[in-house]
């Protein structure tokens, strides 16, 4: 008989809040929304159902936080640089972190050479509606 300690409900909520920050700060800068809309369909970042491997016990969440912590992290380092010139140990880290949240069940379909360019027509759409309106009337 093994004993394993369940994650606590704030961890849970730092896995939430995790993947809301992808589905509202990241992905918008790399896909349109109507891919968005498609990867919410078909659950990325969601643990897979039908075989559950993902069992919320404590090793589990600090494991599942700290990739989606690294994945950002990458993700943000490669906006700030040039993508070309990314090192390769950064790809490969995005690649061991995605393979981690596979085999807890997360569903996460995408490689590193998904996020190496902006969505420059996407960024330009997302920065428009952050804009807060000068007046309120309609010119």
């Amino acid at each position: 008989m093994k004993t394993v300690f369940s994650s606590t409900e704030e961890q849970e909520q730092e896995i939430a809040r995790l993947v809301s920050r992808f589905y509202e700060t990241v992905f918008p800068k790399y896909f349109p929304e109507s891919e968005i809309l498609h990867f919410r369909k078909i659950g990325v970042l969601e643990p897979n159902r039908s075989t559950p491997t993902y069992m919320g016990t404590l090793r589990d969440a600090y494991q599942v936080m700290t990739c989606l912590h690294v994945l950002h992290s990458i993700l943000g380092k490669l906006q700030e640089e040039d993508p070309i010139m990314m090192d390769s140990s950064l790809a490969e880290l995005f690649k061991h972190n995605i393979t981690l949240l596979n085999e807890y069940g997360i569903f996460f379909p995408f490689y590193y050479d998904h996020f190496s360019r902006v969505n420059h027509e996407v960024s330009n759409d997302v920065q428009m509606m952050d804009i807060q309106v000068a007046n309120q009337y309609l010119v």
